[in-house]
């Protein structure tokens, strides 16, 4: 396997695993778990699925390289998504407050337009698994853009934190969604250089969470007391948008 690899996508590996060590220690380091279980999970996850990826691409067949890689996909997959509903949680029961009809509004037109989109695109499939992944893709970066840009709107003292996780992840996957779209349509030296764009995406998340992980943002647990004010302010503010609406 280790023959396929280019010096170019064997350093950038190597940078991408060295990052995510770092991240790792910086997770154990500020207690993460306590704030982002899931997306602690799967940070430490990822870290040990690129790990052992390295391991097999140096010491083993191809065959099993794909067959890791596929698991290993599978497992990430699974942890993302599972990070989407941790983060979502803390985010969406905003729908309640001003503006909801304009976030699911551009919410579900942001989802309407991928699922035109993969519909529309020729994908060279077939069994249609190929049109699936690219929906599932796109669909959750959407979702996690969305999670980033309401998070911000509420204004929240955790959503610069919020706001810096799910818009990296949103990113990644929309990397990965384009990838797995155009795949099949353009010669091996041009997706080689798409797979160059995926490993700096990667590298890039890896910087910016141990960023936000670092930051103090979102430290502070929220109590009883501070969702009781938010509320009250919330309540005033649609109370002076229905007097003005009269």
């Amino acid at each position: 396997m280790k023959n396929y690899l280019s010096p170019v996508d064997l350093a950038m590996w190597i940078m991408l695993i060295a990052g995510q060590v770092i991240l790792c220690l910086c997770i154990l380091k500020k207690r993460f778990f306590n704030r982002l279980r899931w997306f602690s999970v799967f940070v430490l996850v990822s870290t040990a699925g690129d790990l052992m990826l390295l391991a097999i691409a140096f010491w083993f067949s191809y065959r099993a390289y794909y067959y890791a890689f596929y698991i290993s996909s599978g497992i990430d997959s699974t942890l993302a998504f599972l990070t989407l509903i941790e983060c979502g949680r803390q985010v969406l029961p905003g729908l309640n407050l001003p503006q909801k009809e304009k976030a699911l509004v551009w919410l579900l037109g942001a989802l309407g337009s991928v699922v035109i989109f993969v519909v529309q695109w020729p994908l060279p499939s077939i069994v249609n698994e190929r049109r699936i992944e690219v929906g599932a893709y796109l669909a959750i970066a959407i979702v996690f853009i969305f999670i980033a840009v309401y998070s911000r709107y509420l204004g929240l003292y955790w959503s610069r934190l919020l706001a810096g996780i799910t818009a990296t992840l949103g990113l990644l996957y929309l990397v990965e969604g384009a990838a797995s779209a155009v795949a099949g349509h353009y010669p091996p030296a041009l997706m080689a250089q798409v797979r160059e764009i995926r490993q700096i995406a990667n590298i890039l998340a890896v910087v910016s969470w141990i960023v936000v992980i670092l930051s103090p943002w979102g430290e502070r647990e929220m109590t009883e007391q501070d969702l009781r004010k938010i509320e009250a302010a919330f309540a005033r503010i649609e109370a002076s948008v229905g007097i003005g609406g009269h």
